[in-house]
């Protein structure tokens, strides 16, 4: 395999040894690797990780499906608040309306990708897809169920044939966005609501728009319609904080109340007793259907909450409040717990990993807290007085670095966690790293550079700047060598950690980097961009033959400077050989002759690999996008978070050299979805900081 690389400022020696090739490993890595998730942590009942959009009840009364804006509907189990099924598409944005079809065996799901998507319950197989031209919002089903409705963002509302998704008829006449629809009248007529403050009535044989009611300025955007178990009546509630109920057939107003705040979703009960709406004065509405008296005030213990159903027995209301669950009695207003329990306030947001797993590091908000998996009693807790940015531990796990958002970072021991160190600079501190010595660490983030300090006394030992933006990634080799480091101003940047210099930087033209993978200490590099493509430079290892002596090695730099190309070229090729323990006598020489210079550049940058203006490729195209990467300490394999929010899962792949491209070994979905990712050391174990509210370890299992 030859070395694709160009060197435009070097000699014609230079670009003849780099095409040459050198003696290298055509061998690429690719033995059986398996990543499997052992425990959990966290209570997840009835979380999602972005606001619920909807509520529906299964018909067998035991679940409840949700939808939300985490990419995600969710199945669980009411009384227990357990996850049944995950179900997603990749790139199917937020999620919205869902029914249920065929007693509950599929559902319809709306997507802010302007797809309706259909789902088989027991699998999550996505059985049809229906186009829609602008966001798909909320669906009405017909009661033969061989057609349905849904609304969109093209101010239309759209009947489809169920089992084909063949578009049968579009309803137009709205001015903006359709939020809303029922079916009544046995299945003949369609209502709709809309952001346009009106309320349509069509034909649905025909199409026709048979009456159009609005009532400005109470109506505002009509979020939501639901009928009575016998159709004959709706409720409405609006954005200009009123709910009321209509009459079916003519679209009059039986009784209009006020609520406290705008309305968002409105629901009748099954048994025809009650209508409940949800309002953004944070509290759940109870209203008598038939005169429309308020009969209870419920106050959620959240955000204001925005789906509401009733339970099939009109016993219980559960409510979505922001990415949770809750379900309150109708009777008592109380709000019951489910069998798992409460889910934690928030999601966590950093983490770090002890040797063999032994032991999780986890931060949330302004605190950290030590899992110890062998001996719960010495788990901690501790509590600092801002948000906590980052996490590290050394090579041995003997300390523990905290990145704090106004810059400090704080360095522990991890036996008694007596505080070592402490250091200060300016801006979030969003990536640390230990040197193998345990002894330095490198830190850098929102003050566009990067630091090395020493952990003693706290001492800054020099800065790498260049970057215009914040530093979202950095990266060390295994020797502690190179540093490589990723910015919002979308450059990669390769530098000398004991030098301080710049060594080379490649831009990319269009996405800013989000992630690296590394391999043979620099010479092979994964970027994720947060989209689909994956870009890498792939580069042959380089074989070391010889046992470096030193005298040798001067010797042939001296026949650097020799008037025959052989002799030259043969002198480039063995001190590549000697790999990357020749590059410090390479680069104390000093020489006065210029063409010497550049052919040692030269030998360094083959062994290195530096970047150069081509240096990465687009390798692979992936169903969904690629974000933050995490590098096997052994440097066998990356891990990266495939997708975003609650629908992410993990990906698991290897450097392919022979083909200077990746394969994928392994797509794992923990239905938590990934949102940081961190390797012990040892590369034993990896641990996830879920979407969820919870935070997963998984084991690495190596042929």
């Amino acid at each position: 395999m030859l070395v694709q690389m160009s060197f435009s400022r070097y000699s014609n020696d230079v670009k003849l040894f780099v095409c040459l090739g050198i003696s290298i490993l055509s061998f690429s890595w690719l033995g059986a690797v398996i990543v499997k998730e052992v425990e959990t942590f966290g209570v997840a009942s009835f979380q999602h990780a972005g606001s619920v959009s909807e509520v529906v009840c299964h018909p067998n009364g035991i679940h409840v499906l949700s939808s939300s804006r985490d990419q995600c509907v969710r199945l669980w189990e009411i009384k227990s608040g357990k996850l049944v099924h995950r179900y997603t598409v990749p790139g199917c944005g937020d999620m919205w309306g869902i029914r249920f079809l065929k007693n509950g065996k599929e559902f319809l799901a709306a997507s802010s990708s302007n797809d309706v998507f259909r789902f088989e319950l027991a699998t999550g197989k996505v059985l049809q897809k229906y186009a829609h031209s602008g966001t798909a919002y909320r669906l009405a089903v017909l009661p033969d169920e061989k057609s349905f409705i849904g609304t969109d963002g093209k101010n239309t509302a759209v009947l489809w044939e169920t089992a084909t998704g063949k578009k049968l008829r579009t309803f137009s006449g709205h001015t903006k966005d359709v939020y809303t629809a029922i079916i009544v009248n046995g299945g003949k007529t369609l209502i709709t609501g809309s952001e346009d403050k009106s309320i349509k009535q069509w034909n649905i044989a025909t199409g026709e728009c048979l009456k159009t009611i609005t009532d400005k300025p109470a109506f505002e955007d009509v979020f939501t319609l639901a009928t009575s178990p016998n159709k004959k009546r709706f409720a409405m509630v609006c954005d200009g904080g009123y709910a009321g109920v209509f009459d079916s057939a003519t679209l009059e107003e039986i009784w209009k109340t006020k609520l406290g705040e705008e309305g968002e979703v409105v629901a009748w009960s099954p048994d025809g007793s009650l209508i409940a709406s949800t309002s953004d004065d944070g509290n759940l509405y109870l209203f008598h259907p038939e005169t429309g008296e308020i009969s209870k005030k419920i106050k959620t213990v959240q955000k204001p909450h925005t789906p509401i159903t009733f339970t099939n027995d009109s016993k219980f209301i559960i409510s979505g409040g922001d990415s949770v669950l809750h379900v309150h009695s109708v009777e008592t207003g109380d709000r019951l717990e489910p069998e798992m329990g409460f889910s934690d306030d928030g999601t966590y947001d950093h983490l770090a990993v002890g040797l063999v797993g032994s032991r999780v590091y986890v931060s949330k908000g302004s605190s950290w807290q030590v899992l110890d998996r062998e001996d719960p009693e010495r788990n901690r807790k501790f509590t600092e007085n801002q948000k906590v940015t980052s996490i590290a531990l050394s090579d041995g796990g003997d300390f523990i670095a905290i990145g704090f958002e106004r810059g400090q970072i704080k360095v522990f021991d991890t036996s008694r966690f007596e505080l070592l160190s402490s250091m200060s600079d300016k801006g979030s501190v969003d990536g640390l790293a230990f040197l193998p010595d345990g002894k330095r660490l490198v830190a850098g983030g929102g003050n566009n550079r990067v630091t090395l300090w020493a952990i003693e006394g706290g001492r800054r030992l020099r800065d790498f700047e260049g970057h215009t933006d914040d530093v979202v990634a950095l990266a060390l080799s295994n020797d502690g060598e190179l540093l490589m480091t990723l910015s919002k101003d979308r450059s990669i940047r390769s530098w000398s950690v004991m030098a301080g210099d710049e060594q080379a930087e490649f831009k990319l033209a269009n996405n800013r980097p989000s992630g690296i993978a590394y391999f043979d200490d620099g010479r092979s590099l994964v970027i994720s961009t947060k989209t689909k493509n994956v870009l890498a430079r792939i580069l042959p290892e380089i074989r070391v033959e010889e046992v470096i002596n030193k005298e040798v090695v001067l010797e042939l730099i001296k026949q650097l400077a020799d008037d025959r190309f052989l002799k030259r070229q043969e002198a480039m090729e063995k001190l590549a050989g000697f790999g990357k323990a020749v590059i410090p006598i390479a680069e104390a020489i000093e020489t006065e002759d210029p063409e010497v210079e550049y052919r040692l550049v030269g030998v360094r940058d083959t062994i290195r690999g530096s970047l150069t203006r081509d240096a990465f490729k687009k390798v692979a195209t992936l169903d969904d996008s690629l974000g933050v990467l995490a590098t096997d300490p052994r440097g066998e394999f990356w891990v990266g978070k495939l997708g975003d929010k609650g629908a992410s899962r993990l990906l698991v792949g290897v450097v392919d050299r022979e083909s200077e491209g990746i394969k994928i070994l392994q797509t794992i979905d923990n239905e938590h979805g990934c949102l940081q990712l961190s390797f012990s050391r040892d590369g034993s174990h990896l641990g996830t900081v879920n979407a969820d509210g919870t935070f997963s370890l998984f084991k690495v299992f190596r042929e």
